[in-house]
């Protein structure tokens, strides 16, 4: 048996410092001997906890079963693992040492077989992988490393079609995924509302920060659908702050009205993410007279953003994430015909440039807030294999199926520009992967101020909403 011990101090206090490295499904952020590391087992981590641990040995890849088998908050946890010719105890204790945290990890390493016979020669160099370890768990911690930037290759990327288009893809997903620095925020005592929570990407980012401890309010057309979610996603994660608003928000009666019971309801909102969007093939209208793909997807963002922004500034410091497509770099706003009444209706046209709209309105909102503590970010989820993209896109699900990104995956920048404190350093920004994009690859997409200020009036006038009011 082989035994590592090592000890580190970081500058958080030890309620955060155990609830990040105590759940094990953080641990590839910080351990360069993991690859992969991810929760199998629902509800809160607790004794009984199962993760399924993918280690690396070189090239090999060893999956271990691992499992809790002592959790005591917030001063230890252990951990057992088993793998092909290996097993491990994990062990993790936590101590207050005046405004930070004394962290003690310890392993002992069990090999057989043909690793039995070659454990004594093995000692170094595990030694210098423990030793890399707590390192890395140090450095998460006291969030040392950040997320390289650079707007040049993003840039070049954006405007270069293969590697755009691949870059939406899974791969480029993976591609970027190795870069990115830890998110070790907790979002306990914040709120935040999900719109379209029920499937797809929301529910993937309601589900992503309910895991960070946030009170999470989930926003469906459906009543017994988001409710499903709704417990779904508390029983997933042991978090029971789960709230459920319904609304269709293609209506602007129902934005209105989600609009008024979230003020009356809630005392603090600190993150609004307006996620809900559909891509309709036929042109159609609301019941309200008003195109269902304007409404939904441009004028249902506008008028709840615009509605729920006083309880934003209440409660800052805040944020605003507007889900937009990478569709709407194909497009211009169009603001003599928002409806799409002229020429023959294209649904992935009228998708795209509503998506260009909601970028135009995150660069109004985070200019008009920059001094007011809210921050405004819009992102582009890639190429996901969500239930919209299957029912709305059927022939470009069947061919592009094998590279499209999981939902998780796709929701992964929602989750990062809601929680980090990087996405909270700057406001008016585009992102894919966690990273600032460009909003305009194609000529010919730009707005004029004119534009600008022409689509703020009528999407007020459409939506019946007045700064005044």
């Amino acid at each position: 048996m082989i035994r590592l011990k090592e000890s580190i101090r970081v500058d958080r206090p030890i309620g955060d410092v155990f609830r990040y490295a105590a759940d094990f499904e953080n641990v590839e952020q910080w351990d360069p001997g993991v690859t992969e590391s991810r929760k199998v087992s629902s509800g809160p981590v607790r004794e009984g906890t199962e993760y399924r641990v993918v280690a690396k040995s070189g090239p090999s890849r060893i999956p271990m079963r691992y499992v809790v088998t002592d959790y005591s908050p917030p001063n230890r946890v252990v951990l057992e693992g088993e793998g092909k010719r290996i097993r491990a105890i994990d062990s993790i204790t936590f101590e207050q040492e005046g405004s930070g945290t004394k962290i003690t990890y310890e392993a002992d390493l069990s090999f057989s077989g043909l690793l039995g016979s070659a454990e004594p020669m093995m000692r170094g160099t595990l030694d210098r992988v423990g030793k890399k370890a707590v390192e890395g768990l140090r450095s998460a911690l006291n969030e040392d490393r950040k997320t390289p930037r650079s707007r040049v290759r993003n840039m070049v990327e954006d405007r270069s079609i293969l590697p755009g288009v691949l870059g939406f893809s899974r791969f480029g997903y993976q591609r970027r995924k190795a870069s990115w620095a830890p998110v070790t925020v907790s979002l306990e005592g914040r709120t935040v509302v999900v719109t379209g929570a029920t499937s797809g990407l929301g529910r993937a980012a309601a589900l992503g920060l309910a895991r960070k401890g946030a009170r999470v309010i989930l926003v469906g057309r459906d009543r017994q659908k988001t409710e499903a979610t709704g417990l779904e996603i508390a029983h997933e994660t042991g978090n029971p702050e789960i709230g459920m608003q319904t609304a269709d928000l293609a209506l602007m009666e129902d934005v209105r009205r989600l609009a008024e019971n979230l003020l009356a309801e809630e005392s603090n909102i600190h993150v609004l993410i307006n996620n809900a969007g559909a891509l309709y093939p036929e042109r159609g209208l609301t019941s309200e007279g008003i195109e269902k793909t304007l409404a939904l997807d441009l004028l249902s963002p506008f008028l709840l953003t615009n509605l729920m922004i006083p309880l934003l500034q209440a409660s800052k410091p805040s944020r605003i994430v507007n889900v937009s497509s990478g569709g709407m770099y194909t497009q211009r706003i169009r603001v003599e015909d928002l409806q799409f009444e002229r020429g023959r209706y294209d649904g992935s046209v009228a998708y795209a440039r509503a998506k260009r709209g909601l970028v135009i309105l995150t660069e109004k909102w985070a200019a008009d807030l920059k001094d007011e503590g809210v921050v405004v970010h819009s992102m582009h989820p890639g190429w996901a294999d969500t239930p919209g993209v299957l029912s709305s896109l059927p022939t470009f699900h069947r061919v592009t199926k094998k590279i499209l990104r999981t939902p998780e995956e796709g929701a992964d920048t929602i989750v990062w520009l809601a929680a980090s404190e990087e996405a909270a350093g700057s406001t008016g920004q585009f992102w894919l992967d966690r990273q600032p994009h460009t909003t305009h690859v194609f000529p010919g997409t730009r707005a004029s101020e004119d534009e600008r200020a022409r689509l703020w009036t009528q999407l007020a006038d459409l939506s019946g909403w007045s700064a005044e009011a």
